[in-house]
């Protein structure tokens, strides 16, 4: 299996959510860390089976929560970028793809 490292961006966009979702009801700051924790699993499975985005930078769209791991495969390793709602600041995230 590849090994998965998260940006220091990507771990703060994942503690930041996990946070807000503890506030709104409490338990599903910890089902969402759960939920990104097997979305990483299935990435280091199938990496190339999602989309490509933009580069060489993919796509592993989340089911029960609107958000989305976007990440580049380096060698062995799967690099993610970012942890990112659906629907808010679509783009902001393309200029981290200068600093992998």
């Amino acid at each position: 299996m590849i090994g998965i490292r998260f940006s220091e961006a990507a771990n703060n966009e994942l503690d930041e959510a996990c946070d807000w979702f503890e506030l709104q009801q409490l338990g599903l700051g910890v089902r969402f860390r759960n939920e990104v924790r097997e979305a990483t699993l299935q990435i280091a499975r199938t990496p190339l089976l999602f989309a490509v985005e933009l580069g060489d930078v993919r796509r592993y769209v989340m089911n029960k929560f609107s958000y989305t791991l976007r990440y580049v495969l380096r060698g062995n390793e799967v690099w993610v970028m970012t942890i990112s709602h659906q629907h808010r600041r679509p783009d902001y995230w393309v200029d981290r793809i200068q600093n992998q």
